[in-house]
């Protein structure tokens, strides 16, 4: 670990002349109380598998990119963890196993939320833990595809008991459904659920847009189970139906933009966000890019971490965006008022200051983006325009034991990411003032408390390892097996108590309570999605009792969707057995078939060959079928696949071609 840091000091005498059109005065003052206050900043670990590569990292490079994200006073020192509830229902880039795939299942080793909440606790035991669905399995509908059953409650209770009893976790927050319609009779049920148990979970209502508002203000016996309103992509800004509501309000999911390039979005946005807003959290979707190139947002997160075979990883300006406010407050500091310490620039961007609980500590955040430049996902602020400024800022007396204060400094025009979260010296106060130099597009932190630019160094980025081979048997019980990707359905490892060993089983048996389009047949994937080579993929599948079993080359899409353009081959066990090829996941419109015994409870090796003008299906290393897709035409990840049935794969294995046929 390397702790960068340049060490000068600044000392700022400044007398105050007239204040002209380039020169503006604030007042920093605590005299007329204090705002609301912070909640946090927080990252994203779901809405789509968005983690779920960082599991398979080495032990240095996981820790190393934990430190980044979660230990105080290193790198982004994020506040909140916000995780997925997985419930095997794709929710944007890939599916997360749920703790009850059935409702005589139940399970809490599976998917990698837990260690992703434990080793941030660890490194900050007072980070705030936030859970929220994005689906549900089809069996808690009790014969419906709406989830605002009892079934749902003994779900999600079963889920927040689990984390306490397994894990030693409490989860301070918990949702609803992500964006997706909410139920009075369901909110209730479970606000009663938890206090019964004895949690102090509390309630985010409902982690969509700000429409829901309008229903809250008709109803306070619904308004009062919800403890904090959730709202997605805000742009800065609250309808005055919220506001009226005088709750506590977030923006509990922002930004969506690149690990770099969303650095400008997410400096205006923290800030914004409470200056026009009164908005007390800011979460980022997601905590980190740890999903696969070509799927749906690739690059977006707080970092990169998508090479777990080389354990390579990125780090990019937005997480030093991050630490200009991790490392310098902390959950329970209180805003200064409007007009005291927070408020908007004269010629444009904003500051804030926050105090903690003694008045004894003060930090200031200023930024100056330019509003067009500065845009978030699915949102866009007021608009206002940005020019170089110079500002003075006054402390007055109830901050006159503070003599000198921190400077840290980014400026969003240099692209190097290894001039951002710059230490620029002590500024040291006379009267209380000092003077900044403000032009567009810059970041300062302005603090009693000094912060670190922590730094790792990343081992060299790799491709994907071919030939690559696994046969499952290095895994522990329920755990997924490395590099898969789960795109509709849920693959987890399984003994099989005989030769075998441990398999890799697709484990749901039905469509779920989804919150996006899913495939027709689940499928995971692996390797890369831009090859377009000859290739060999082979398994083993055993279909328990009925269904598919199939391989796949040259799977170009994951994410919401109905299935993939591909060469997949597949078996089935109806008619007594057949044997195809298609060109999508769908498995319609075969280019070639035919029958061929395929018995329940046995196994078979698939066998999938693509070479440059064709391609050939074996069973068994027996050719059984040809076809003219080809390499040369195709062009994405290799996959494995089945029915929503119970299918068990084993010895994987992926690699170009020996032969040709």
């Amino acid at each position: 670990m390397i702790l960068a840091k340049t060490i000068f000091v600044i000392t700022i005498f400044v007398v105050i002349f007239s204040i002209s059109n380039a020169d503006f005065l604030y007042n920093v003052s605590k005299v007329n109380g204090l705002g609301r206050t912070l909640d946090g900043v927080g990252g994203l670990s779901g809405g789509g598998c968005v983690t779920r590569l960082l599991q398979d990292y080495g032990i240095r490079s996981y820790s190393e990119i934990m430190d980044y994200l979660f230990l105080p006073g290193f790198g982004a020192s994020l506040h909140i963890l916000k995780v997925e509830i997985g419930g095997d229902v794709q929710s944007t880039d890939g599916t997360e196993p749920s703790h009850m795939h059935t409702a005589d299942d139940e399970n809490y080793e599976r998917g990698y939320e837990w260690m992703t909440m434990v080793e941030a606790k660890r490194r900050n035991p007072n980070i705030i833990l936030y859970a929220l669905s994005w689906g549900f399995p089809s069996w808690v509908g009790e014969g419906t595809k709406s989830p605002w059953t009892n079934s749902t409650v003994r779900y999600t209770m079963n889920w927040l008991l689990g984390a306490k009893k397994y894990y030693s976790l409490d989860i301070d927050y918990i949702g609803i459904w992500n964006e997706r319609n909410w139920d009075k009779g369901y909110t209730l049920t479970l606000k009663a659920a938890i206090a019964a148990a004895g949690l102090k979970t509390k309630i985010v209502g409902h982690d969509s847009w700000w429409d829901f508002c309008k229903t809250l203000a008709r109803d306070p016996e619904w308004s009062a189970a919800v403890d904090v309103i959730g709202a997605h992509y805000v742009g800065s800004s609250i309808p005055q139906e919220c506001a009226a509501l005088n709750k506590i309000q977030w923006s509990s999911e922002d930004m969506s933009l690149g690990y770099d390039t969303g650095s400008l979005c997410w400096a205006r946005s923290l800030n914004q966000n409470y200056v026009r807003a009164n908005l007390t959290a800011t979460i980022a979707w997601d905590l980190l890019n740890s999903f696969y190139d070509g799927l749906p947002w690739s690059g977006v997160g707080i970092l990169r971490a998508n090479e777990p075979w080389s354990g390579h990883y990125q780090i990019g300006r937005l997480l030093w965006v991050t630490a200009h406010w991790g490392q310098f407050t902390k959950v329970g500091w209180s805003f200064l008022r409007h007009g005291s310490g927070v408020g908007l620039l004269d010629n444009g961007g904003s500051y804030v200051s926050l105090t903690d609980p003694n008045g004894q500590q003060l930090t200031m955040i200023i930024e100056t983006m330019d509003r067009d430049s500065s845009q978030c996902a699915h949102s866009s602020t007021v608009y206002y325009t940005t020019t170089n400024q110079t500002a003075t800022f006054q402390l007055d007396n109830s901050f006159s034991h503070i003599t000198q204060l921190y400077v840290f400094f980014t400026d969003l025009n240099i692209l190097d990411v290894n001039q951002a979260f710059t230490y620029k010296g002590i500024i040291t106060l006379n009267d209380g003032k000092f003077t900044l130099q403000l032009p567009v597009g810059v970041l300062y932190t302005i603090s009693t408390i000094n912060g670190t630019k922590g730094t790792y160094e990343a081992p060299p980025s790799q491709p994907f390892p071919l030939p690559y081979a696994d046969d499952f048997d290095k895994y522990r019980i329920s755990s997924e097996a490395a590099y898969f990707s789960d795109q509709t359905g849920s693959w987890e490892i399984v003994d099989t108590a005989t030769v075998r060993g441990k398999v890799m089983r697709q484990m749901v048996p039905e469509t779920t309570i989804n919150w996006c389009d899913e495939a027709q047949y689940p499928y995971s994937i692996i390797g890369n999605f831009t090859w377009k080579q000859p290739l060999n993929v082979t398994v083993d599948v055993m279909i328990e009792k009925s269904g598919t079993a199939f391989v796949a080359l040259g799977v170009s899409q994951g994410g919401c969707g109905t299935g993939s353009r591909g060469i997949v081959f597949s078996v089935n066990t109806t008619n007594k057995g057949s044997w195809q090829i298609t060109e999508s996941t769908k498995l319609t419109n075969p280019v070639a078939s035919d029958s061929y015994s395929i018995v329940a409870g046995t196994w078979y090796t698939l066998t999938l060959v693509v070479l440059q003008d064709h391609s050939i299906g074996y069973i068994n290393g027996n050719a059984v079928g040809r076809c003219e897709l080809s390499a040369s035409s195709y062009s994405g990840w290799a996959a494995i696949g089945s029915s929503y049935d119970y299918v068990q794969f084993d010895n994987f294995r992926l690699q170009s071609p020996n032969y040709i046929l």
